[in-house]
């Protein structure tokens, strides 16, 4: 793209994103009297900087975001001070930077939804069903298509993993027509049953071994019956069966244009970023328990995924990259209020700690002893993420395929 790497992008993109997160900051910092020496776009060293009513307002060399600086963010001595504010004012100042975060990606969602768009429709087919999965237990069967999950209409499988996604543990009720082949004769698709079926995805999904022989039904499989749904499975390989346990795929599938009014678009946006919250969340809890890997990456992670979705804009158009960037920014918004030290949700821990003790305040230095723990531990983590990302790269995989 104009001659240079695609995942140079993600330069722009973070800087973009990490900007408005401190934007929030700076504007209600400024409308609770809050005295802000500094509020920078990029980091250090400073290119330019003017001052304009006690606040310095400056250009710098890294751009890879911006920065907030507020008098007396630990210290209440300064009457202007962060430290020295009601309570309830600096839960707006901290959660200001996420709740940016979290609107952006409204807003750009909103926008798709208004422009016309490119859609795949199709039947959604069940190809296989694996042995002792919910859907089998369900009485869910090969070539049945899935038609509906709770009401909602499925165009195609990644609609489909959607929404089971987000019903994981859940009783979930499916409408599904029956496979039109009969005793190996074919009929209308017109004349299938339609039924409703109810089944619970998993939560946790098992990680089973392949063997000739199972011995522990739990933790094995026989071969004979993965091959059923994956003809290129051998003895030792390790397989994990879906939270339903399907193999799914989308039958004649056509592209059709669509686009929705403000009104209906607005309220779309709305539920995609709270499926992308509760998918998040979802898969943070599936991996801590022992699950798959969610998809974690560091900075060399997220600028990889930048470049692939960037090389294929001129197949894709432009679309993608931009959800990409909402989702980038829902990220960034959940993760600054976790309560982890040095971030958002750190600070915001301390003061509902200090309204838990009415008031009484833990010392400003051994708050700011934790928080540069935690900015410590922020930067090993990252160093390991990104010698994982690199190793990824090195191996070939895809970050987003």
């Amino acid at each position: 793209m104009f001659g240079l790497p695609g995942w140079l992008l993600i330069i722009p993109i973070l800087g973009f994103l990490v900007f408005i997160h401190e934007l929030g900051h700076f504007v209600t910092a400024k409308w609770f009297g809050i005295k802000v020496t500094e509020f920078g776009f990029g980091f250090p060293p400073r290119i330019l900087g003017v001052r304009y009513r006690g606040t310095l307002y400056s250009l710098n060399w890294v751009p890879l975001g911006g920065f907030v600086r507020m008098v007396g963010e630990e210290n209440p001595r300064h009457p202007r001070s962060f430290a020295r504010q009601a309570i309830w004012k600096r839960v707006i100042v901290l959660t200001a930077g996420s709740f940016m975060n979290l609107v952006f990606p409204i807003i750009v969602f909103t926008v798709l939804f208004i422009l016309p768009h490119d859609t795949i429709v199709g039947t959604v087919v069940i190809s296989g069903v694996s042995p002792g999965s919910p859907a089998q237990a369900a009485g869910i069967r090969p070539n049945d298509s899935v038609l509906e999950i709770e009401g909602n209409k499925i165009n195609n499988h990644l609609e489909l993993v959607r929404e089971v996604t987000l019903r994981l543990g859940k009783a979930t009720e499916f409408t599904v027509r029956r496979g039109t082949i009969v005793a190996g004769i074919p009929f209308s698709p017109e004349l299938a049953p339609v039924e409703k079926i109810t089944l619970v995805p998993r939560l946790h999904v098992p990680e089973q071994t392949v063997v000739h022989q199972v011995k522990d039904p739990v933790n094995e499989i026989a071969l004979e019956e993965i091959l059923l749904i994956n003809p290129d499975a051998q003895p030792g390989d390790k397989v994990r069966q879906g939270a339903m346990g399907v193999m799914i795929g989308t039958v004649n599938p056509k592209v059709v244009s669509s686009r929705y009014p403000v009104w209906d678009s607005v309220p779309l946006a709305v539920a995609r970023v709270w499926d992308v919250v509760v998918v998040t969340r979802r898969g943070f809890i599936q991996w801590a328990r022992g699950g798959p890997d969610p998809g974690i990456a560091g900075p060399v992670g997220i600028a990889q995924a930048t470049g692939e979705i960037a090389g294929e804009i001129p197949h894709i158009g432009f679309s993608p990259l931009f959800e990409f960037v909402a989702l980038l920014s829902v990220s960034l918004g959940v993760i600054n209020v976790l309560p982890i030290p040095a971030l958002d949700g750190g600070r915001l821990l301390f003061v509902i700690i200090e309204w838990l003790r009415r008031g009484k305040r833990i010392s400003p230095r051994r708050e700011g002893f934790v928080h540069l723990v935690g900015f410590a531990t922020l930067i090993g983590l990252i160093v390991i993420m990104s010698y994982r990302d690199v190793l990824r790269i090195i191996a070939g995989d895809s970050f987003i395929r």
